[in-house]
């Protein structure tokens, strides 16, 4: 202002205004502030009204992606849990049954209140209508028929080569949707065909039928295709030949959509709507009316959403997409109301001022909703339950390591983590505490780990971890391993209870062990899988020899096979006998194998192997047959027992092939006993229960084997109807130099008696410990004191048994 009084001064003394000089003086600031200040509040209040605009809609857009994003994972959840119906279908050998789909459907969608009901629909031929419509009417389903649509209701279906009709539901049993054949029903046998020749799910909007079923058509009709075990899907007459049912879920969209959006914490400022599929029916966007719309105030029609700020999307079902429109919630924090420009407008003469602040405010607001935003684009790469990131985000971050590798040679390491022991816990304290049990195990290694690792659960209770480059990155994942081994071995403290666990850990190194995501997963689940084949709460660091490891195993396999239809498997017999006279009792029946190039294989390298791969059970039916047999010819007061693995408890057969062993063999059952672990006892408890009663009804004696180190749980011997305990022989191996292990074999002694069973002491090698277990009131005892395993041919029934030093060394 100095400078325009100066030119004031110089004009009144060139052009003599001075006369004009008081009154221009005195308006001029006036009248230039006002002019500027109207200027600047026009442009400025223009400028923010634009910037508002902007700013709004790209907030609105990223929040309506994000929440198009959670609904269509929710929607993909629904989706898996039916194809997890499917995979039942297809991988089992028997046929489901009703109460197994029953209950199988129900743990599913527990707690998933969208789903409005599962079907299962075998595909029925003329010949099989009959037997299934009785099978139906046995289960409990009265006056089942297949039935057809006819008009608005449904009658008994005339004959036909073929149906699809609802055989199992969640629906009660008196629900009229049982027998209701989808081959009737014109737009459902289109979507069935559809899944069938496409092999894949399928999806359709639909009305239910029934006197109290809702004409609204807002229902989700999903079909899913079971094809015919083992059989062939390439072509579309494959499909059709070897289909065997479908599994139909019908959700109610709306309470879908709802349950979703609560579920994942919504935001209320953007209204999602939801329209049906593009059809030819809809000739207008008029009669575009919505499925589902987050707001009572919503929109109703689709040109009325595309005449407004919107963002336009779809959400997937099955091979059907539903249209998604998203807008502003009316006066949400979204909702464009241009309040900063109409403040601009009116502050006026401070302009600057209060533009400059509103920028700050408003740039840190916008950062405050982007970061938000990335946070629930985070979401979906994260674990729920844990709140770790989950395999999705483990394999992105894998690849970008990867490819950081090939420009800085960066080495990293995988870890890969699976705990031990975990599904005891689930299986004994239940679901809840498996949860809690885990999201303490994330803390514990969040913990070990540093800010740049990635840590993420793959899924149930594996884990991986990513380490970034170290000095020497060999010793810094051992290092890290044996730190985790440590951390997760301390006692948990659950709602009640105390919990110990362990880890095993594989770890493969980049770029020594690969340089590509699938050859480094591979491999650390190589070093993984020697973890836990090692005694499980260890690490293993991967090399080359657990390749040709792997190999040799499944060569092993193939030899095992190959020995058990070659009859290359050996029994040997080891005698136990009796404490108090020392006269032999009878002989424990071991399986050897004589391989034609390795010589003989000691059991504990295959016994697991067939476990595995579930040649144990021909293998054990082998054995119990051979035993029986050998059995027979000896001294009738000599007993034979046999082991049994708790894979041949699955076997129906089991009982069956017990009573032909004896029945071919001649050998009374009372000479047989049959020695059971207590992993048996935790699986199928009433099933094996009743299997037990059913031996002992027969004549055959019951052991439990290896008493001591598994559950060693008090009610299995007051539940299950065993004849003897027989304590391992890791109590034995130091019973003459540890006191409490003669107090524990005291108390194993004692509770037998008193519930009127015999003891048998395995793994006697010493006179010491022999006279100890004597002392203690043990009945029999079994080990190399006695005798060491040997074929039939070596065995010399008249010879007295002779505790031998020699022997027992």
């Amino acid at each position: 202002m100095g400078g325009r009084d100066q030119n004031d001064q110089d004009r009144r003394r060139r052009g003599g205004w001075w006369r004009a000089a008081p009154l221009l003086g005195l308006y001029r600031p006036a009248l230039v502030a006002v002019g500027v200040g109207l200027l600047f509040s026009i442009v400025g209040a223009a400028a923010v009204a634009r910037w508002e605009d902007r700013v709004n809609r790209i907030e609105f857009e990223n929040a309506a992606e994000t929440q198009a994003i959670v609904l269509q994972n929710g929607m993909n959840e629904y989706i898996s849990r039916l194809l997890a119906l499917r995979t039942l279908f297809e991988s089992t050998n028997e046929e489901v049954t009703r109460s197994e789909f029953e209950t199988f459907s129900a743990r599913l969608f527990e707690r998933h209140p969208g789903m409005l009901r599962i079907s299962w629909l075998p595909r029925i031929n003329r010949k099989e209508r009959a037997d299934y419509e009785a099978a139906a009417i046995r289960d409990g389903v009265s006056s089942y028929h297949i039935k057809a649509l006819q008009g608005e209701s449904f009658v008994i279906a005339p004959q036909s080569d073929e149906y699809f009709p609802v055989f199992y539901s969640t629906q009660p049993k008196t629900s009229s949707v049982y027998g209701m054949d989808y081959t009737t029903v014109p737009e459902r046998r289109a979507v069935l065909e559809r899944a069938r020749d496409n092999d894949r799910v399928a999806a359709m909007r639909t009305r239910l039928f029934g006197p109290k079923d809702s004409d609204r058509p807002s229902y989700v009709l999903v079909v899913v295709p079971v094809y015919a075990k083992g059989t062939s899907r390439e072509e579309i007459a494959d499909r059709r030949r070897n289909i065997a049912g479908v599994v139909v879920g019908v959700f109610d969209l709306p309470l879908l959509i709802q349950s979703i959006r609560v579920t994942t914490g919504a935001s209320p400022a953007v209204s999602m709507t939801v329209f049906p599929p593009y059809t030819a029916q809809i000739v207008s966007l008029e009669q575009m009316l919505p499925d589902y719309a987050s707001a009572a105030s919503a929109l109703r029609s689709m040109r009325d959403i595309a005449r407004t700020l919107h963002w336009s999307g779809s959400l997937k079902i099955g091979d059907t997409d539903w249209q998604v429109r998203a807008v502003p919630t009316a006066g949400g924090p979204l909702a464009t109301t241009y309040d900063r420009a109409v403040a601009v407008l009116v502050v006026g003469m401070l302009l600057t001022l209060s533009l400059s602040t509103y920028l700050m405010l408003a740039s840190r607001n916008s950062r405050r909703l982007s970061l938000a935003n990335r946070r629930v684009l985070e979401l979906a790469q994260t674990d729920i339950l844990t709140g770790l990131p989950n395999r999705a985000f483990f394999l992105t971050r894998l690849d970008e390591m990867n490819g950081k590798l090939s420009v800085r040679s960066e080495p990293f390491a995988i870890l890969m983590l699976d705990l031990d022991r975990f599904k005891n816990v689930n299986d004994s304290l239940g679901h809840a505490a498996g949860d809690a049990l885990l999201r303490q195990v994330a803390q514990r290694l969040k913990s070990a780990l540093r800010a740049n690792d990635v840590l993420a659960r793959l899924g149930g209770d594996e884990f991986a971890i990513i380490q970034q480059a170290g000095e020497d990155q060999r010793a810094c994942s051992t290092d890290l391993a044996a730190r985790i081994a440590k951390l997760v071995s301390e006692p948990f403290l659950l709602p009640g209870h105390r919990v110990e666990i362990g880890t095993s850990i594989g770890i493969a190194i980049a770029p020594d062990h690969g340089s590509d995501q699938e050859q480094l997963l591979k491999k650390a689940d190589l070093a993984l899988y020697r973890s836990k084949s090692a005694g499980r709460n260890c690490f293993t660091v991967y090399d080359e020899a657990m390749s040709a490891e792997l190999e040799a195993r499944n060569t092993l396999e193939g030899d095992l096979r190959d020995a058990i239809a070659r009859c290359q498997l050996e029994v040997h017999y080891q005698p136990f006998v009796d404490a108090l006279s020392g006269e032999r009792r009878g002989f424990e029946a071991l399986v050897r194998w004589r391989h034609p190039t390795r010589g003989l294989i000691p059991p504990d390298q295959f016994i697991a192997l067939a476990e595995e791969t579930g040649l144990i059970v021909p293998l054990g039916e082998f054995v119990l047959r051979r035993a029986c047999a050998d059995a027979a010819g000896w001294p009738a007061d000599l007993m034979i027992a046999v082991n049994l693995s708790p894979i041949q408890f699955k076997e129906a057969e089991l009982f069956d092939m017990i009573c032909a062993a004896l029945a071919d063999s001649g050998l009374p059952p009372q000479r047989l006993e049959i020695e059971i672990t207590e992993s048996v006892l935790l699986e199928r408890g009433s099933e094996n229960h009743a299997f037990m009663e059913r031996l002992k009804q027969l004549g055959v004696e019951l052991a439990l084997d290896d008493f001591g180190t598994g559950y060693s749980s008090l009610s299995y011997l007051t539940a299950f109807p065993f004849d003897k305990i027989k304590i391992d022989k890791s109590f034995i191996r130091n019973l003459t130099q540890q006191p409490r292990s003669s107090a524990i074999i005291s108390s194993i002694v004692t509770l037998a008696r008193g519930l009127d069973m015999s003891v048998t002491a395995e793994g006697v090698e010493t006179p010491e410990e022999f006279d100890r277990l004597k002392a203690l009131g043990v009945n029999f005892a079994q080990g190399y004191l006695f005798g060491r395993p040997h074929p039939i041919e070596r065995i010399l029934f008249d010879a007295p048994v002779k505790s031998s030093r020699l022997d027992a060394a």
